[in-house]
């Protein structure tokens, strides 16, 4: 009796693990197990970023991130809004000015929290944001805890995001919205609906990511769908009016700074990999602290799902998914050596802020590893109900591509920054007060621009809405 209700049991926390079943009991035992996981990324995150002990004395904490905080915190306990700084290491003095720094709601909290418990909360607000656009991936394709654990481990400890985040670009907090962008363009090349109300949803997911001061991602998606939309001439028109309503409905962080380099950012173009070979050493051998703009480690294991399961069975299964290859075929293309550089010095807007083409690569990654879970759970659904031998296997898979991404994270974080890279000179940054009349006109269009636009996409997509009904 006792070994019938081991099997019992046994099969149960099998269907759990790798299927989507749908009876009460399976829900609250995935519902706990992906608890369990959410909590497993804010552990991990604290340790990650030494919880609330960043000294901001490395790297891009020390001369971008700890001055845009101290000037934010400041600005908003003396009552200030936040237009003009007073130091060295905030160049230009206007605020909104360079793209980088943040301007959403949640620096408010700056009132309260001294930056370095800042930062953790920020980068917990956003990977929550994450994990929940991975739950609506998870809903819309029926994943399994299983196939959405390999999108979840992937998404989070690829050694793009640990080494960008590790080495302050604090910005990069804008990544985590991602899930929403690739679930929105899964979308439309899967041929569902997609009017007012998809570029409604769009344009908020890019002023979400360019409010973080992530206006390379902002680039990089709308590079992509315009790329998308090229390849396939069905959607251009779509991916068009993506693209320009975005623009429109982010002209708030898009305006000041394009007017303030108009003339050129100054910028020197850093290069791309030296080669295809190097894009896949980057992929699967572990990072060494250093040049933090190449690597995408994945691991051996991390590797093999995404080429097998999000490009080689994928695109043999479905043909809709494939214009994103071809998109993602473009992005390698031009962050391979010098391919991008008559682009960076075309003097056309925006194109030079791009100094580092190796960045090219993190959206058509993001699509892989969502492509490779979605097939991987195709797979898992032809399985036999008692294929444990089947399930063991990925299991254990699972416990050694985590050991490496972890294991590869680890060089990033900042506790682990030897004494002799931590920076010694202290950053004084003041709230300074000007006359610029043409920087608050800027503000004020931009800000404008972006709320019509927001409002006239709400109400047409209420419109629609009501039409349908």
């Amino acid at each position: 009796m006792t070994l019938e209700k081991l099997v019992k049991a046994g099969q149960f926390w099998f269907d759990v693990l790798f299927k989507r079943v749908e009876s009460s009991r399976a829900k609250w035992a995935a519902g706990f197990l992906l608890t369990g996981l959410f909590v497993g990324g804010l552990l991990y995150w604290g340790f990650f970023l030494d919880w609330f002990n960043n000294r901001f004395d490395i790297q891009d904490w020390h001369v971008h991130v700890g001055p845009y905080l101290d000037f934010l915190s400041k600005a908003l306990r003396s009552g200030q809004f936040p237009m003009y700084a007073d130091s060295p290491y905030m160049i230009p003095a206007q605020y909104l000015a360079r793209q980088n720094r943040p301007f959403s709601p949640q620096i408010l909290l700056l009132y309260f929290m001294d930056p370095a418990a800042y930062v953790l909360a920020n980068v917990w607000i956003f990977y929550a944001f994450g994990f929940w656009g991975l739950l609506l991936i998870r809903q819309r394709y029926q994943l399994s805890i299983v196939s959405f654990l390999s999108i979840f481990l992937l998404f989070n400890l690829n050694g793009h995001i640990v080494a960008h985040l590790g080495s302050g670009h604090f910005e990069w907090v804008g990544y985590f919205l991602l899930p929403f962008y690739v679930l929105l363009v899964l979308k439309m090349v899967e041929g569902e609906a997609t009017g007012w109300k998809w570029l409604l949803s769009m344009s908020i997911v890019m002023l979400g990511i360019l409010l973080q001061g992530a206006a390379h991602f902002f680039i990089y998606c709308m590079a992509f769908l315009f790329l998308l939309g090229i390849f396939q001439p069905r959607f251009f028109s779509l991916a068009l009016k993506a693209v320009l309503l975005s623009g429109l409905a982010g002209m708030i962080r898009i305006l000041p700074p394009a007017i303030q380099f108009a003339g050129g950012t100054g910028l020197q173009s850093l290069g791309g990999f030296e080669s295809v070979l190097q894009v896949l050493e980057m992929l699967i051998s572990p990072s060494s602290r250093g040049y933090w703009e190449q690597t995408y480690y994945l691991g051996a294991l991390g590797f093999g799902v995404i080429v097998y399961f999000g490009i080689i069975k994928n695109w043999a299964k479905d043909l809709s998914h494939r214009p994103l290859y071809l998109s993602s075929l473009a992005m390698l293309f031009f962050s391979v050596g010098s391919i991008y550089l008559p682009f960076f010095n075309s003097d056309i807007p925006f194109l030079d802020s791009q100094r580092a083409p190796t960045r090219f690569l993190i959206v058509p990654l993001v699509f892989l590893i969502t492509l490779a879970g979605i097939r991987f759970q195709s797979v898992i659904n032809d399985w036999d109900r008692k294929s444990l031998d089947n399930g063991i296997v990925v299991l254990f898979g699972m416990g050694l591509m985590a050991y490496d991404l972890l294991y590869n994270s680890r060089v990033w974080s900042l506790d682990n920054y030897s004494d002799s890279a931590r920076a010694t000179d202290i950053l004084e940054v003041a709230v300074a007060n000007y006359s610029d009349p043409s920087y608050v006109s800027t503000l004020i269009i931009g800000l404008a621009c972006t709320a019509v636009t927001l409002a006239t996409l709400a109400f047409l997509a209420y419109k629609e809405r009501k039409k349908s009904v």
